[in-house]
């Protein structure tokens, strides 16, 4: 090959490189401008504000627990209202820190509603349990969910098997990320707005003192909007 016919290569080598990176940086660019705005409709455009909030896919939750015995009502059934200091939760009943609201200048993008009760509830109690209740979900003073507990599939639980018949897993739907609830419509938790869930329909419903009690969790799946620190 000639000098020329070299130099000629090497101009066309270069030129290529360069395409292919221009090519590369516009598509890395068109992504973060596609999640950019992924984020920013996930909070209707007003919430979300560029480099003030550090949004993560992380869910907001909480956990009420019924003692073997006692008696579940609508209100001590509630989640998100009973969070701070002095009700003894850790991280893994809830992550929130403020009674029936996020912190200052938090918002929340909810595409999905799990409801989880502890695994080893006895049979007899979670029967009443799902043939008695209903869940509510509450922004403000409406509520925006309220369906059948059976209706807000949790995709988590305990999956296997065992060889000990008196051994009982009980979960509200098949465990895995594909079958938990998601809404068709997202709901938008607001900075500073109220919101709580709870179980309505019965007037009461009396535990068996043989039985485990009920250890209830409800997560919320979204986009979790933090202040940046």
């Amino acid at each position: 090959m000639s000098t020329q016919s070299q130099v000629l290569a090497a101009q066309a080598a270069q030129m290529a490189a360069g395409s292919y990176a221009g090519n590369a940086v516009a598509s890395a660019a068109n992504a973060i401008s596609q999640q950019q705005n992924f984020i920013i409709q996930s909070f209707r455009g007003q919430i979300y504000i560029s480099n003030q909030l550090d949004v993560e896919d992380t869910p907001v939750y909480d956990t009420t627990t019924t003692t073997a015995g006692s008696t579940l009502n609508t209100q001590n059934s509630q989640w998100f209202t009973n969070v701070e200091g002095a009700s003894g939760k850790t991280f893994a009943q809830t992550n929130m820190s403020q009674n029936g609201k996020l912190d200052a200048p938090e918002a929340f993008s909810v595409y999905g509603v799990r409801l989880h009760f502890s695994e080893n509830i006895l049979f007899a109690d979670l029967i009443t349990l799902l043939n008695s209740w209903a869940f509510e979900f509450w922004l403000g003073k409406k509520e925006y969910q309220r369906a059948n507990i059976r209706h807000f599939s949790s995709g988590m639980g305990i999956a296997g098997y065992t060889t000990n018949t008196a051994t009982q897993f009980l979960t509200n739907g098949f465990p895995g990320r594909g079958s938990m609830n998601m809404l068709a419509i997202k709901l938008v938790i607001a900075n500073q707005m109220s919101f709580f869930a709870q179980l309505s329909g019965s007037t009461g419903q009396v535990f068996s003192s043989s039985g485990t009690g009920l250890i209830f969790l409800c997560e919320l799946v979204g986009l979790y909007a933090r202040g940046v620190q």
